[in-house]
């Protein structure tokens, strides 16, 4: 088998120090690249190689550090880049070196997709990377700073638990340049003359040389655009300067200088963005709406695969309040998968939620309102919504309950049929307390009818009641008849109508729907509740509603807040049992004594015993119903 040389990779997260170290080891002879990424953030080279970065960048999201690229693709990809990386490596007769912040995430990708490698771990005090972050304004605020900032850190961290690695402590590196370079050489092995160590050394930038009130970008458009004025058909600076241009706010010359870019040419995707940068130019120039929007579908019609354009025009007319307009740009872009095979993704997060936000948006606002609430629960499933976002679209989401309601009102008499036939498993078993009141009663099970899609899985359905007339009873069971009736003592407490069916309950899974609730939201109840109890082996109840709330809340709870399981979605465990809807694990419920009719509050006691007995409860991350009581 033929040799692989080892990829030495730097791993530490932005602004942690490791462009110093990535210069130091390109000093010391280690291939990193022969074109590497734009150095805005750098006063020296970012040492970053630009085909890694750009698939690093397509493949995780920022903010976010979400994994957007299909994994297969994502490895094949780090395949290929590292193959012609050592290649390249093996012909300038250097090892090959790697480094990216969101390498960080991909540990475990890179070990399968490039074999052997040498992990450099740079540390700097958490506290300094996000002061450095906050001065440099990069990602959107210091909070979504910090959690990046501990992501990368985590991630890298668990996938090199009990790994041999060699470590570079930032501050010491700046601090004693050329010591930390010499143990650095020495430990991985890299002969290296007294040249190499003095250059690699002179190249660590000491605290005292960082400018603390230099511009960034125009400290790259100086260093550009002499360049591209003396040259001005060089791609590269050309389009560099142009993005400096636009990242800074000029949109005025950043308009010209991609005007530019169009006249050079260049691969499709750079002439889309060009045309792409132009449109949003000249929307930020003020220029006519007219000229606006034929630029941005000059760019959509160019590359009708990118979504950016027709999320930008969507956008502008929901801006405008001409809602129908926005929306059918706005769903055409939400249609627009991200592109597998383009690279330059500098808004992935269109493609991911922004146009299905903005789809949603102008949907309410036509009244589409179902429409409206079903994507924006899609979209608080998912993993990489900013938190600040989150709240936004929660609140949002809310806004549709009221039309879900509506539509959940009718009697489902053709599933009533159904159910009446029966074919359930006898290991789901669902309760309901009915009474006095018979027409809340029968809001609450046509609204769950019709919002539980599995509720087939269901074998028995059990009514308890608690005070109905002869009459209602006899009506509802006329018009449930897959149910069967269970009768309670006058002046029965909740323990022991929990209790009385209970006794009746042989299957392992119990969901209790409690008294007068109504179900909103459609939604795999059976499925995404068992789901969360078959991952969650400690849990003997999981809640319907998070936080066991009776109303609407218009919060989602963050992301690192909660767990995730196969068909259970997002659920989060709780330190107290659900006195609302829940779904009860009936082994497990029974390991704490199950429920005692003489118990008070039966919801207190079960918390009482379940702390005692190491067991504890759950509920999923968000409201599907509410009280109506």
């Amino acid at each position: 088998m033929a040799f692989v040389e080892p990829m030495i990779v730097v791993l530490g997260p932005r602004c942690g120090g490791t462009s110093a170290v990535a210069g130091v080891l390109h000093h010391l002879g280690v291939y990193m690249g022969n074109e590497f990424s734009l150095a805005v953030r750098e006063l020296n080279e970012s040492w970053e190689d630009l085909g890694l970065h750009q698939l690093c960048s397509r493949a995780f999201s920022e903010p976010g550090d979400q994994l957007q690229m299909d994994a297969s693709s994502f490895q094949a990809k780090l395949r290929s880049w590292a193959d012609v990386h050592r290649r390249a490596a093996r012909m300038a007769g250097r090892r090959p070196g790697a480094k990216d912040p969101c390498l960080c995430l991909a540990v475990d990708f890179i070990r399968e997709a490039w074999g052997p490698i040498v992990p450099v771990v740079v540390d700097r005090p958490f506290a300094d990377v996000v002061a450095s972050l906050n001065r440099l304004g990069w990602l959107p605020d210091e909070h979504e700073r910090a959690e990046s900032t501990t992501r990368l850190i985590a991630a890298r961290d668990r996938a090199l638990a009990g790994a041999a690695t060699v470590r570079v402590d930032f501050e010491e590196l700046r601090a004693t340049p050329a010591v930390v370079t010499r143990r650095l050489a020495d430990e991985l092995g890299i002969e290296v003359t007294d040249v190499q160590i003095e250059a690699a050394a002179g190249s660590v930038v000491k605290p005292a040389d960082v400018p603390r009130d230099v511009d960034p970008y125009q400290r790259f458009i100086d260093q550009l655009l002499p360049e591209a004025e003396r040259n001005p058909g060089d791609a590269r600076s050309v389009s560099l300067l142009a993005q400096a241009y636009f990242d800074s706010r000029d949109y005025a010359n950043a308009r010209i200088w991609f005007a530019r870019k169009l006249e050079v040419g260049g691969p499709d995707e750079e002439v889309f963005l060009a045309m792409l940068r132009i449109a949003q130019s000249m929307e930020q120039l003020g220029t006519p709406w007219p000229d606006v929007q034929d630029a941005y579908l000059r760019a959509w019609e160019f590359r009708p695969t990118r979504a950016e354009p027709l999320y930008a025009i969507a956008r502008h007319y929901r801006d405008e309040k001409r809602y129908r307009l926005g929306y059918l740009f706005a769903e055409r872009a939400s249609e627009i998968p991200l592109p597998d095979n383009d690279m330059i993704l500098p808004y992935p997060d269109v493609y991911a939620w922004r146009a299905a936000d903005e789809q949603a948006l102008c949907a309410y606002r036509i009244g589409k309102h179902p429409e409206a609430f079903t994507l924006w629960r899609r979209l608080l499933a998912r993993p990489d919504i900013p938190n600040t976002e989150r709240q936004r679209i929660a609140i949002n989401r809310d806004l549709g309950v009221p039309a879900m309601i509506e539509a959940a009102s009718s009697y489902p008499g053709a599933l009533v049929k159904r159910l009446t036939a029966g074919c359930g498993s006898a290991e789901v078993v669902v309760s309901l307390i009915a009474g006095p009141d018979r027409s809340t009663t029968e809001q609450s099970l046509d609204s769950f009818l019709h919002c539980c899609t599995d509720v087939a899985q269901v074998g028995r359905f059990l009514l308890l009641d608690a005070g109905m007339s002869a009459q209602d009873r006899a009506m509802l069971h006329e018009r449930y008849g897959f149910f069967e009736f269970l009768h309670c003592a006058p002046g029965d407490g909740s323990a022991n109508q929990l209790a009385q069916l209970r006794e009746q309950i042989n299957g392992r899974f119990w969901l209790h729907l409690g008294k007068d609730w109504r179900f909103f939201a459609p939604e795999n109840l059976i499925t995404r509740l068992t789901a969360v109890l078959e991952a969650e082996t400690r849990v003997f109840q999981v809640g319907i509603n998070f936080a066991d709330t009776m109303e609407l809340t218009g919060t989602s709870p963050a992301e690192q807040m909660v767990h995730r399981a196969l068909d259970g979605g997002r659920y989060l465990l709780t330190d107290a049992p659900a006195s609302g809807p829940a779904m009860f694990d009936t082994a497990r419920l029974d390991q704490l004594g199950g429920v005692g009719g003489s118990d008070p509050d039966p919801i207190a006691e079960l918390a009482r015993r379940a702390a005692v007995a190491g067991l504890q409860t759950a509920s999923l991350d968000e409201v599907l119903c509410i009280s109506a009581g």
